[in-house]
Formats: C-alpha cells, structure tokens, sequence
C-alpha cells in the first residue's frame, strides 16, 4: 500500500546521515574505583540525598534542583525512561566501604551523534576536603568512555573556585566561558566555565 511505503521511506536515516547508536547505561551494581560506588538512586537513598536539594547554598553550586521529598520520590521510577533518552543518568555517590551516602554524580545531554555527553557532581558537607567529589568526576568520564562517548563537559558556575579546582584534579581542561546557560527550571541563567576531557587524558 502506498502509505505503509511511504512509513518506510520516512524511517530509514537520511543518506550520509547515520543513527546514533550511543546509549547511557549502567552496570547494576554500578561503577567504583575502590573508594567511591556510584549506582542509580533507589527510594532507600532518599534521606541521604535530601539534604543536598534542601540546602540552597549546595543546591547553588551544584546546579540541582530545589527537591521534596515526594518529587524524590515521585522521580524514582522515571530513572530508567530518563536514561534511556539520554536526557538523564544520576546515581547515589556511597563511601564504598560504609555505604553511606556522600554525594551524588550524573550524565546528561547525551548528545549521541556527536558522542559529547556533560557531567554534574556534589559531595555532602561530611564528606568533603577527602577528594570525593575528584573522584566522582573521573569516574563519570571513565564510564561515559567506556560507553563510547569522545568528549565529556563540565560547566561551572563562574566564580566557583571549588568546582573548577575539582575537574583540574580530575584531569579535566578549562576551556573558556560560556554565557548565558541555564539554572535548573530554567528561569534563572548565568555564565559558566566549560571544562573538558577525551579518552586517555
């Protein structure tokens, strides 16, 4: 029939124009490096994790939302749907020997064409000044390596000397700023530090 042809037609990729096979995914145990154990968050996580989107200070540097405790956990089941799109990926920061909770980490903005995905990190008060947040981020870019991702970004609120000495430690290269981004809501917008890194640096 001429429309199931034309159905057809419409699906196939453009010529020259390849799809994109690039998916963010996760180990169900996670990734670690010894020290710290990133995994999806699960609903037993949220007493640990809310005091980082109640408390505005790390809710400013860390670029996270202003979360209750029932859109935490209204958001618990989405996870999955979140990374498949590549909109999507965060996980529980835990103190690999204890399991406490001490941070959190994530991917998003897959952009699987051009194999770029971005990074986003906060480590809990107790658990800072021991390099756990370093540590978050190259575990994040090892992993998005693994998946196949070229080049992985990290934008910084401008001034916040922390973040950026964080990313340095990880290996990551400052590359300028970028204006105008947006805060989570995306009401607010303020100009950002890009850092980056590639496989093998």
């Amino acid at each position: 029939m001429p429309g199931h042809a034309a159905a057809a037609v419409t699906s196939a990729a453009p010529p020259g124009m390849r799809t994109p096979t690039l998916r963010l995914a996760l180990p169900e145990t996670g990734i670690a490096d010894g020290e710290v154990r990133l995994r999806l968050p699960t609903a037993d996580d949220i007493d640990g994790l809310m005091p980082a989107f109640t408390d505005p200070e790390l809710r400013e540097a860390g670029n996270l939302p202003a979360f209750s405790r029932a859109e935490m956990e209204a958001s618990i089941p989405h996870l999955p749907g979140l990374m498949t799109s590549g909109r999507l990926l965060p996980m529980t920061a835990l103190e690999a020997m204890t399991g406490d909770v001490v941070g959190g980490g994530v991917l998003h903005h897959l952009d699987a064409e051009r194999a770029i995905v971005e990074i986003g990190y906060w480590v809990l008060p107790h658990a800072r000044r021991r390099g756990v947040a370093t540590r978050i981020a190259r575990l994040l870019a090892e992993h998005a390596f693994d998946l196949g991702v070229r080049r992985v970004a990290a934008y910084v609120n401008v001034g916040n000397v922390a973040s950026e000495r964080v990313l340095e430690r990880a290996g990551f290269t400052r590359e300028g700023v970028i204006r105008s981004m947006p805060k989570p809501g995306g009401v607010r917008r303020v100009d950002k530090t890009v850092f980056s890194l590639l496989p093998g640096e």
